[in-house]
């Protein structure tokens, strides 16, 4: 009962803390305003926006309160949308702010689940808590609960892999029902995030992975009995998410095929890899196109678009044969979208409330650096980050992490493997970015990467801080001795240091 008290404070803290971040209580709601994708998802649940114009894109605001209308015939296979539908009901009006809520008390109960589990071997594992929770309490991600978005979906979903990865590498198979807790969160939470977005996939491939190599036994069965828990449910992972990844695909072909196609080898291949557009059969005139995307002004003014835009899945099949035949310029490619992680504000995308009295920008945005749409301006947005290189090394430092928490059983060491698994999927996401629209719109693309990756920072320092506080005071321990020795003390009163149960 104490252990379930302690974890229910906590996860009452972490709700209270996000809904004030989200501005839910008596404040004025923070969320994000849509570029025009949120209509993806919005018309499946027959939702209409309350504006004059009935749309909700570029507004100058976040448009909270919408009306009900007949859903459209094709929205977007996601998670996101689903449960986006848990807020709608049988009503006439909704707001987003019941969104926020809904999420508040999702992020509520994984929160719960997981203190209870890591308090199985005391309260000190709660740290293990914090690298997930931290940055889903920064604005610039928790302000995506409020929006029409997928990301959100792929946020909480990202969120509660990696507490069911924290309470793996806080547990041994012998617990099992922690383990089976940490299992339930990695398989849920990879499901809703991998199915959020056809580009979130790769934390769907991660839960797999990780409930493949986990064990969790109950009681005293046979060695072997916890062994088949999670290799298990990794294979009804993957039975049962197979039509949901098959009908993203063809959903994101069906409607965006042209467009995607299109953004590949204007802003990036034939940016990244001379020659081009004679590999592509493009006209030779098509490198005054160089670095402009599908928006705002569409392909009619993009030269040599005709010829994509007639075999869209060839020519980025082509584009992607020479970026695997050139493996630096795919390396470089996936690093800039990883530097783009620093974008993760998205201020094109506004966060106060629609009103009757916002205005709508002029520039609606696409032109601007973050957006990656125009070359001269994405390369002026790259050049003021500093330093550039810091997520790419983020990303060896997390993978090296995990290969060393592998080999070793201090507890505090096991803890890498959260480090390991948030920076895989976030270079994961970054490849999937960069594979599947080029540059356009990269922050928002790489926007949950940007989120990983910090958890990936916060993991690192649960590993090395022990580590430099032991070595700390066993320097402090040497240097009492040879004070001690100088001074004349006999050697018997020298003690000799001893690892703290509190480091062990």
């Amino acid at each position: 009962m104490n252990r379930l008290g302690l974890a229910a404070v906590t996860a009452v803290v972490v709700a209270l803390g996000l809904s004030l971040a989200l501005g839910l209580l008596g404040g004025t709601p923070t969320g994000a305003g849509d570029n025009g994708d949120g209509y993806r998802l919005f018309c499946g649940a027959g939702l209409v926006p309350a504006t004059p114009t009935h749309a909700a894109s570029w507004q100058g605001g976040v448009v909270l309160d919408f009306g009900r209308g007949a859903p459209c015939p094709d929205p977007q296979p996601s998670s996101a949308g689903i449960i986006l539908k848990a807020i709608v009901g049988g009503r006439g009006a909704v707001s987003l702010t019941e969104l926020g809520w809904l999420y508040t008390l999702l992020i509520f109960l994984v929160t719960l689940v997981t203190a209870r589990a890591l308090l199985v071997h005391g309260r000190r594992r709660l740290v293990f808590l914090l690298p997930p929770l931290i940055p889903v309490l920064e604005p610039d991600f928790a302000r995506m609960f409020i929006s029409t978005f997928s990301e959100p979906a792929g946020l909480f979903g990202a969120y509660t892999l990696l507490c069911g990865v924290a309470v793996i590498a806080a547990t041994g198979i012998e617990d099992g029902f922690a383990r089976l807790s940490a299992l339930a969160l990695v398989a849920v939470g990879g499901v809703i995030a991998g199915l959020a977005k056809v580009g979130f996939l790769p934390l769907l491939v991660l839960a797999v992975l990780v409930c493949a190599v986990t064990g969790a036994r109950l009681g005293r069965g046979r060695w072997w009995s916890g062994r088949i828990v999670g290799p298990a449910l990794a294979v009804l992972l993957v039975v049962e998410t197979i039509w949901p990844i098959r009908a993203s695909l063809a959903w994101q072909d069906r409607n965006y095929a042209e467009v995607n196609a299109i953004n590949v080898v204007y802003t990036l291949s034939l940016v990244e890899i001379p020659g081009t557009a004679t590999a592509l059969g493009l006209p030779a005139a098509a490198r005054e196109s160089v670095g402009h995307a599908f928006y705002p002004k569409g392909p009619d003014e993009l030269i040599g678009a005709d010829a994509v835009k007639n075999d869209p899945d060839g020519i980025r099949n082509k584009v992607w044969g020479m970026l695997l035949a050139r493996p630096a310029v795919l390396a470089r490619a996936v690093g800039i979208a990883l530097q783009s992680t620093y974008g993760r504000s998205l201020p094109y995308l506004s966060d106060e409330p629609w009103t009757p009295a916002s205005v709508p920008p002029r520039n609606f945005g696409p032109v601007s650096g973050d957006m990656g749409g125009d070359q001269s301006t994405f390369r002026q947005w790259l050049d003021e980050m500093s330093p550039p290189w810091w997520p790419s090394l983020l990303v060896l430092l997390g993978t090296g992490a995990a290969a060393v928490a592998l080999s070793r059983r201090r507890w505090t060491t096991r803890y890498g493997i959260v480090a390991g698994v948030a920076t895989t999927s976030a270079l994961g996401i970054a490849v999937m970015a960069v594979a599947g629209d080029g540059y356009y719109e990269i922050a928002k693309h790489v926007w949950l990467a940007a989120y990983l990756l910090d958890v990936a920072a916060l993991s690192l320092c649960v590993v090395v801080v022990p580590v430099l506080v032991r070595c700390a005071r066993d320097l402090r321990e040497r240097r009492r001795r040879r004070v001690a020795v100088a001074a004349g003390e006999p050697a018997a009163q020298v003690t000799t240091p001893v690892n703290s149960p509190s480091t062990g």
